[in-house]
């Protein structure tokens, strides 16, 4: 079966250059893929940190849970700090 497909490709160069173009292309899409991946899950984690941050030098000025929601949910570009399927802190820990 092998020597087949070998003796296919050696023959008809179009066939191989179809079969390199096709690989190639299969290839970098996965490699886009993968990258567009990794960059999002690399966001997150960048994101989730920075949250983190900002609470904790929020926690060490003395302000309570209450003040600190409000001012993350105030700071522009920082209302979504928990994923929306996520669901609910108070859904979670009633179950």
């Amino acid at each position: 079966m092998l020597s087949h497909i070998v003796e296919s490709l050696s023959r008809d160069p179009g066939i191989l250059l179809g079969a390199l173009l096709g690989t190639t292309a299969m290839l970098s899409a996965a490699t886009i893929g993968i990258a567009a991946i990794a960059g999002h899950c690399w966001r997150m984690v960048r994101q989730t940190e920075d949250n983190n941050a900002l609470k904790h030098a929020l926690l060490s000025q003395g302000m309570t849970a209450e003040e600190i929601a409000t001012v993350i949910i105030a700071w522009p570009g920082r209302r979504r700090s928990i994923p929306s399927h996520a669901g609910s802190w108070k859904e979670k820990c009633a179950s």
